[in-house]
């Protein structure tokens, strides 16, 4: 095995670990619970979960989806979030220097934990999105390569634009689609969440990340309202195709992005 593919094994391995330690902050935090303590533990009878049954990705597998203490059936999420976080760790470590790999690494994580919340709950915590948020301007201070510039105060600079930007449109949106439709029509959440990808990724990427994930969560939407015959105004989480399309951002939409531009420059 080559150095090259013995770190990839490695990062895919470490990207399994950190996705079942995502799986045990999606399950506690809405609750209020420690993400610490106790150990892993089942979800529907509580017993403490041996190591060797923890394992990530392969655990699921092992018991056949079924809880060894008490039978009940385990959430195939479960495996979902650990090989998806896996793989998409993976690409990271293959698309970028170690610096923004580790940055993008805890990215992607906060945007995991969000969807999956968003998904169970119809909301995103503000430890997720406001955090994310300062998050994202400390960490575009410190790394200024991440806003492809090698001054501090303009990375800073950047990464609040984007922030305002994807914050600012989201708000207009729900705020003028609430008046019209004399309800609620999108959390605050949603808005937050995109202010603080902003932050992180900068304001190209707002365009990208408001196409790619009002196309798919449109697409997602009416699949639902005709397999399922639901009505209109059922609610739909917004927050996973955001987070979506920020990692199609990461993994390709920027060159995509950026080759379009040029292409439509020369001509």
């Amino acid at each position: 095995m080559t150095p090259a593919l013995l770190v990839s094994s490695a990062v895919f391995v470490m990207g399994a670990c950190v996705g079942s330690f995502l799986n045990v902050c999606i399950l506690r935090i809405p609750l209020g619970q420690s993400i610490v303590r106790p150990w892993s533990r089942c979800a529907a009878c509580g017993l403490e979960l041996p190591g060797f049954l923890n394992l990530p990705i392969v655990g699921y597998f092992m018991l056949r989806g079924r809880a060894r203490c008490c039978g009940a059936h385990l959430d195939p999420r479960y495996p979902v979030v650990e090989l998806g976080t896996a793989v998409l760790y993976t690409a990271l470590w293959q698309l970028y220097p170690p610096l923004l790999f580790g940055v993008y690494a805890c990215l992607t994580a906060g945007i995991i934990v969000a969807s999956g919340i968003d998904l169970d709950y119809l909301v995103i915590p503000d430890a997720l999105t406001v955090g994310g948020l300062i998050a994202g301007i400390c960490f575009s201070y410190l790394i200024p390569e991440l806003h492809h510039t090698q001054n501090p105060t303009d990375a800073m600079i950047q990464s609040v634009l984007g922030a305002t930007i994807g914050g600012g449109v989201l708000w207009i949106t729900a705020r003028t689609a609430t008046w019209l439709l004399q309800k609620e029509a999108m959390g605050m959440g949603d808005a937050k969440l995109l202010a603080a990808l902003g932050a992180f990724l900068g304001w190209p990427s707002i365009p990208f990340i408001l196409v790619i994930s009002s196309v798919a969560g449109t697409a997602v939407g009416v699949w639902i309202i005709k397999s399922r015959k639901r009505k209109l105004g059922v609610k739909i989480p917004y927050g996973p195709y955001l987070a979506l399309a920020a990692v199609l951002w990461l993994v390709g939409g920027k060159w995509m992005t950026q080759t379009f531009l040029l292409k439509i420059s020369s001509e």
